[in-house]
């Protein structure tokens, strides 16, 4: 039978190599064995195809009679050793096909594996496997055959494995997922190699991250990636137990780590997905899913002018507020609801001094805070909120826009009305008459708490029945998740600010904050700063609230539109002078990526001319590339990013040769440019002359060949070609 192969390349020495660099590599291929789980079969069918290889190449006059039946003529041959430099690599019999007997078909696969032709064995072996093809043309043993399904199994399965490699180090994190996982269901499948099948599972958790990025920031992504990217986080979060879980599973992602993965992949994701994983996540109950949600739901329910997502937010807010200073995010979602009291009345329960600061601040010269928190609003949805979320990344909040929306002052009406009938009037977050300093014992803290939980459940109520008589279709309420029971709250987020605390409590600090058990301390619910103003709202006043709230309601969108004419002078007026008035950003400081986005848009190394010194720039990165693809790493990543096609297959196949034969290179290089000119017919050809000084050296098993390390000054002629803004070299050629 024919394989694409050379006696060259089987023994892993260049074309014009003499009789003792042969008589070396023969010893050190015989020497080195293959995977453990080969049976003997396959070990001396390698061994076979590798004494055949030798024997025709040792004898001069077999080697002769070898290569006249593929170079015409000793010039050709020589010609061929001067264009390939790195003759060490021997690329010229690539297209060379020689005949083997049947019983070396598993010593060539095994060979072509280790010279890095994964493809090639690939397709040789599927044959066998999915259509399975006879196996007795291998062996006239009966008892060899289930011995060579297995050589074959296990080549292919290595051969996928190293192919996944390959593309994870060239950030192709799908494509390598999706060799571990050909390669896993294939040993599942046939029952092989429970050790190795065990490792690959790990390596595809270990991937899962990765892959989960390159879906999420491909550009121009297709639904159905997106979807398999969701699923696959929902389901390492089902593999861990939640966000919180001190569980590492497959990934290997401790808590802090997975932490700040999330953190990190939330920015490609969209308000609507996030808030159907982060909802999902609170029912467990996930007090950072349902402050993640509540993030999401905020974000929509004003982007969509959709008030029952803020709603959801707000419920989901409540239930944290037990165990974590939540009362200016709950403020935000009372304001952006209408409840102007309870909103004044969450925000004097906030322990964030600099941003109630500011608020007073911006609140000077009105009666109450709701023009400094409407200020505040804007600001916080704009640096805070929106930059969380893929589709709202460049979104400016209106306040007044969205108050002025018909659909908002519709449904704001509806659920602005009187609490429950059956909750005692004493017990209103909107009828107290004393200050919160007076009522510090639980059962008040827990008495406020339930009124805020009813108010809230009441909303969702009414926002439910209205869309079921409406029979309206883009609703998305659900009354049983409304919120989380106070008893169910095992695992909550720990947070006790001393009194001398000014920085600000972001997302970052509510997603690092410990998980405590059940030990709650309820009577420091609700803690009031002095210095804040609390409003109080009179008796009569809540009586003609009740009587009648549609009106009232009308009333309070008119004030808080006027109120944010007015604010936004106040704040447009105060900008005029810088120093006097500091802005707070509440940007969210995110940590240290866990893993290297890949580049959506690859800077330009450069966008203007090809002159001298772009090109001195072009053949260093090349250079550096060719270093770091032929060093002990052998990573070939940086290659795609200077060469292209032929150039670039070539020093890929370079790179996998040296790894196959466990070499590799370390170069030294100066460079001078002598000329770089683009023709005029086609301003994206050019090419550039350059002097370079090589020095390289040749290590095999680590240690060092003298004979196949140089030291040369080249005179070489760069073809480039330009690719978008980019100058890539397609050739590379010897001058005299």
């Amino acid at each position: 039978m024919e394989i694409s192969l050379d006696y060259y390349r089987i023994l892993g020495v260049p074309v014009q190599a003499d009789s003792d660099l042969i008589e070396q590599a023969y010893h050190d291929r015989i020497i080195q064995l293959p995977h453990k789980g080969y049976t003997e079969y396959a070990i001396n069918s390698r061994k076979n195809i590798i004494q055949q290889a030798y024997d025709v190449l040792s004898q001069e006059e077999s080697r002769l009679e070898y290569e006249s039946s593929f170079l015409a003529s000793p010039l050709e041959r020589e010609t061929l050793d001067a264009e390939d430099f790195s003759t060490e690599d021997s690329e010229v019999f690539s297209d060379t096909n020689i005949d083997i007997e049947e019983s070396l078909f598993v010593g060539a696969l095994i060979v072509l594996l280790d010279l890095g032709e994964y493809e090639l064995v690939i397709s040789l072996i599927q044959p066998y496997l999915l259509e399975r093809t006879p196996l007795n043309i291998f062996t006239e043993k009966e008892e060899e055959i289930p011995l060579i399904f297995q050589d074959l199994v296990l080549t292919i399965v290595l051969a996928y494995l190293e192919l996944a490699t390959e593309q994870w180090q060239e950030k192709q994190y799908e494509s390598a997922s999706n060799s571990l996982k050909k390669s896993y269901e294939l040993l599942f499948k046939e029952d092989l190699f429970s050790d190795l099948r065990k490792e690959i599972k790990q390596d595809l958790g270990k991937l899962l991250p990765y892959e989960i990025l390159e879906l999420l920031t491909r550009e121009n992504s297709l639904i159905s990636e997106r979807e398999k990217a969701i699923n696959s986080l929902k389901s390492m979060l089902k593999a861990r137990g939640g966000i919180e879980s001190k569980k590492v599973d497959d990934s290997g992602l401790d808590i802090d780590s997975f932490l700040k993965f999330i953190q990190q992949i939330r920015v490609y994701l969209t308000a609507e997905e996030q808030q159907n994983i982060f909802e999902e996540e609170a029912k467990r109950p996930s007090p950072a899913g349902g402050y993640l949600a509540a993030y999401a739901g905020i974000a929509r329910g004003f982007t969509e002018r959709k008030p029952e997502f803020i709603i959801r937010a707000k419920n989901s807010l409540i239930s944290l507020t037990i165990h974590q200073d939540v009362y200016l995010e709950q403020s935000i979602c009372a304001l952006l609801l209408g409840q102007t009291a309870e909103a004044e009345f969450s925000l004097s329960q906030s322990r964030e001094k600099q941003v109630i600061s500011y608020i007073q601040e911006m609140s000077q010269d009105s009666p109450d805070l709701l023009p400094g928190l409407c200020i505040y609003t804007e600001k916080w949805l704009q640096t805070e909120v929106f930059p969380q979320f893929k589709n709202l990344s460049k979104t400016n909040p209106s306040l007044q826009d969205y108050f002025a929306d018909d659909r908002v002052q519709t449904y704001l009406e509806k659920i602005n009305l009187p609490l429950s009938p059956e909750l005692p009037e004493n017990e209103s977050s909107l009828e107290l008459e004393l200050p919160l300093t007076e009522k510090k014992d639980s059962s008040y803290s827990f008495s406020q708490f339930n009124a805020l939980k009813e108010q809230t459940d009441y909303e969702e109520q009414i926002i439910n029945q209205t869309y079921s008589e409406n029979h309206s279709s883009n609703v998305e309420i659900d009354t049983s998740e409304s919120t989380l029971e106070i008893e169910n709250l095992s695992l909550l987020v720990e947070n006790n600010p001393s009194e001398n605390e000014d920085d600000l409590v972001g997302l970052d600090d509510f997603l690092s904050s410990e998980v405590e058990q059940e030990k709650v301390h309820h009577n420091n619910m609700l803690v009031i700063e002095k210095e804040i103003p609390l409003p109080k709202v009179s008796s009569s006043a809540d009586t003609d609230l009740d009587k009648d709230n549609n009106n009232q309601f009308l009333i309070i969108a008119s004030v808080i539109l006027l109120l944010l004419f007015g604010s936004i002078g106040v704040f447009a007026s105060r900008m005029l002078f810088k120093g006097e008035t500091e802005i707070i950003k509440l940007e969210i400081s995110l940590s240290e990526p866990l893993i290297e986005l890949p580049s959506l848009t690859p800077p330009p190394m450069e966008t203007g001319k090809l002159n001298n010194d772009t090109a001195l720039e072009i053949i260093n990165q090349w250079l550096k590339a060719k270093v770091n693809a032929t060093g002990p790493e052998y990573n070939t990543s940086e290659l795609s990013k200077i060469l292209t096609e032929p150039l670039l297959s070539k020093w890929v196949g370079n790179s996998r040769d040296l790894r196959s034969r466990n070499a590799y290179r370390r170069y030294e290089h100066k460079v001078s440019i002598e000329s770089a000119e683009v023709n005029p017919q086609d301003e994206t050809q050019g090419v550039i002359t350059a002097k370079v000084e090589e020095k390289s050296q040749y290590y095999r098993n680590g240690a060092l060949v003298p004979s196949l390390s140089y030291q040369d000054n080249l005179s070489l002629t760069y073809d480039v070609i330009k690719n978008g803004n980019q100058w890539l070299i397609k050739d590379v050629k010897i001058r005299n």
